[in-house]
């Protein structure tokens, strides 16, 4: 569906060096990185806006040129949503979804607004200029706007970064349910790796314009390569241990000192409350800090085994 092949990209400096990676039709393939790694970019790049130094984007058999070789930057199968909104912000909010929906017959058109509208919260302003909206507004309109024009990709860069938290799992639901019935294909770049975790079915991590590692949400989860790279997907604790470092999740441990695994001695510090579980605070040797999730506050724990598998 999406060939990315021998990418880069130079502006006084290498911001992407040799990317390759293909995506299939109804992917949805995460983005994750430090700042600065040049995620944005190849976003930019893959919707046709921004022009490659070398190498080239296809979508199916057709190359994605950029500025230099189109009039209108840009592909119609191809929509980007980013932190600058691209909306008409002198229209009002469903003027902005109604000229991007075209191709659609009146009675289709007014159906999908309105199921925007509700599905974004934004049907109480719907008259309301774009000019006149929070940020938090004008990224779920901008959405919108990718979504009404039923492009085969859509490419979201920190979409989910305004979003209230039940707005974001009921957009996300609804984007899955696009994967489905569409299969819309979607890159999704996030510094978020729970948000990343839910949505995608594989993963990019990104660091100093280069692609480290492609894998599964569940394997980025449980099987990091690195502690910086872990930290991209929730709370880690990292252990020197015989001249090793070890690194686990807060729940990849056991009580029971039967099990097969690493042992470690720790001593209790503290515990909090945080709804499901309990944050169980620990010393391991002189001075190093380790966090376990428990259902119970583990005040009574004096060796754990680490259990990774």
């Amino acid at each position: 569906m999406i060939r990315v092949t021998n990418l880069h990209f130079e502006r006084d400096r290498s911001i992407l060096n040799n990317l390759n990676f293909t995506l299939k039709k109804g992917e949805v393939f995460g983005i994750v990185g430090p700042s600065g790694a040049g995620k944005s970019t190849l976003l930019s790049i893959m919707a046709g806006l921004l022009d490659a130094s070398k190498g080239e984007v296809k979508l199916g058999s057709e190359i994605i040129y950029g500025p230099k070789d189109r009039l209108l930057p840009g592909h119609p199968e191809v929509q980007l949503v980013n932190q600058e909104f691209g909306l008409d912000i002198y229209h009002t909010v469903s003027e902005n979804l109604r000229v991007k929906a075209n191709h659609l017959t009146a009675e289709m058109k007014s159906e999908f607004i309105a199921e925007l509208l509700d599905l974004m919260e934004l049907t109480h302003i719907a008259n309301h200029k774009a000019i006149q909206l929070s940020g938090g507004e004008k990224q779920r309109l901008a959405m919108a706007r990718a979504i009404i024009m039923e492009p085969k990709v859509i490419l979201l860069d920190e979409p989910f970064a305004h979003m209230d938290a039940h707005i974001k799992r009921k957009v996300i639901a609804y984007l899955l349910a696009l994967k489905k019935s569409r299969k819309t294909t979607f890159v999704f770049v996030t510094h978020d790796g729970q948000d990343v975790m839910t949505f995608a079915d594989r993963i990019a991590y990104f660091n100093q314009g280069q692609i480290q590692r492609i894998d599964t949400p569940e394997a980025f989860y449980r099987h990091p390569t690195a502690y910086e790279e872990g930290l991209f997907f929730g709370e880690l604790n990292s252990v020197r241990q015989k001249k090793e470092t070890l690194i686990f999740r807060p729940n990849q441990f056991s009580l029971d000192e039967q099990q097969e695994g690493v042992h470690l001695e720790v001593k209790f510090l503290d515990a909090a409350y945080a709804g499901m579980y309990y944050l169980n605070y620990f010393r391991v040797g002189k001075n190093e800090r380790i966090v376990l999730y428990h259902t119970e506050i583990l005040n009574h724990a004096h060796k754990i085994v680490i259990t990774k598998n």
